[in-house]
C-alpha cells in the first residue's frame, strides 16, 4: 500500500522509475535534475455493459 510515510521516503534515482502498491496505484519518482510531479493512477475499473 502506498501509505503517507512510503511516499515521503521515496528517494531520486538516476532515471524516473514508479513504484506500485498491490491495488493497481503507482507513483512516480523523478531524478533529482528533473521537476515533476506525477499524479497517482489507477487501472480501468471493469465495467459491465447490460443487454436489453
Amino acid at each position: 500500500m502506498l501509505t503517507d510515510t512510503k511516499l515521503r521516503n521515496l528517494k531520486p534515482r538516476d532515471k524516473l522509475y514508479k513504484v506500485n502498491d498491490r491495488e493497481g496505484l503507482y507513483v512516480g519518482v523523478a531524478s533529482e535534475n528533473e521537476s515533476m510531479v506525477t499524479p497517482v493512477f489507477a487501472t480501468p475499473i471493469l465495467t459491465t455493459s447490460w443487454l436489453a
